[in-house]
């Protein structure tokens, strides 16, 4: 009996490793990432908005194949000055699915330049386009599972300040082709709500709706759809669950230090005038056992 006990444990174990040994290459087809941007700019107003990236058709440039990715539409809720986004082409990309690596050409150049390496390691520093922009450089702080669709892929942590991380076959959660903000206190934040793939979604779980932005309609056909407003808030924000499946709600600073914690249902008011300015993490805990986090921003 201990026998079998021993070799049950062993193919667990061994089934365990291989849902994380298993590279799984980016996407050259029939992929859609949505975002939702959101960004305080003081006297000027707020961003919050919403758009998607696909990948549409090839391009050859410098002799070389790429795909195309594109943003067919931006939903804007903006205020003041502080929307930026387009729709239209954002740039190509090469999958080098053999080396674990995907290059990217920027819209208004014509150099290729590395977006994503797999085969980074806890401590390598995150380099070429996607780094960040701040003195500071941004390195791999951990490395991860996480479930997307019915298997594990690796994660990389790179920034907690944010919580930009990358994901093996989906790319980065802050904006895919966003630089990294280092630990810089009031810039744009861009989160990844869902990821669809040959008409599949399956991050960050299988039962929500990821179409692709096109207009006001869709967001809001998106019942899955966490809304969050205003965001920034001078002192308290209102979230919409929608889908009525979020039992529990909590609000850290960016070390982790706890806030407030609650239970919910549909709809909450969140009081937060008594904090500093600056930026929070809201931690949803979903009745299926998933979380959902969201950058808050505390306005002065």
């Amino acid at each position: 009996m201990k026998q079998l006990f021993f070799f049950s444990l062993l193919l667990a174990t061994l089934s365990s490793v291989g849902q994380t040994t298993t590279y799984h290459s980016f996407p050259d087809s029939n992929a859609i990432w949505n975002f939702h941007y959101q960004a305080y700019c003081f006297a000027n107003g707020s961003g919050n908005e919403y758009y998607s990236i696909t990948i549409n058709g090839d391009t050859l440039i410098n002799n070389q194949t790429y795909r195309q990715l594109k943003t067919p539409s931006v939903l804007s809720f903006s205020t003041g000055n502080c929307g930026g986004f387009h729709s239209g082409y954002r740039g190509a990309i090469r999958n080098d699915a053999a080396n674990k690596k995907v290059f990217y050409v920027p819209p208004t150049d014509s150099t290729e330049q590395l977006l994503y390496d797999f085969n980074m390691q806890v401590g390598d520093t995150l380099k070429r386009y996607i780094a960040s922009f701040a003195i500071q450089t941004d390195t791999v702080q951990s490395i991860d599972s996480v479930l997307v669709g019915n298997t594990y892929r690796k994660r990389w942590i790179i920034n907690n300040c944010y919580n930009v991380h990358f994901i093996e076959g989906i790319g980065s959660v802050y904006g895919l082709l966003e630089r990294s903000p280092g630990c810089v206190t009031d810039l744009p934040d861009y989160s990844l709500t869902c990821f669809q793939q040959t008409g599949q979604v399956i991050y960050p779980t299988s039962t929500i709706n990821c179409q692709i932005i096109t207009s006001a309609k869709t967001l809001k056909n998106q019942s899955h759809q966490i809304q969050i407003f205003p965001n920034p808030s001078n002192g308290s924000f209102k979230i919409n669950f929608e889908s009525n499946d979020i039992h529990t709600i909590n609000l850290t600073d960016l070390v982790g230090k706890a806030i407030l914690e609650r239970q919910v249902v549909n709809e909450q008011n969140v009081n937060i005038d008594h904090l500093k300015s600056g930026t929070y993490i809201l931690t949803l805990f979903h009745k299926n056992g998933k979380t959902t986090k969201r950058k808050i921003i505390s306005a002065p």
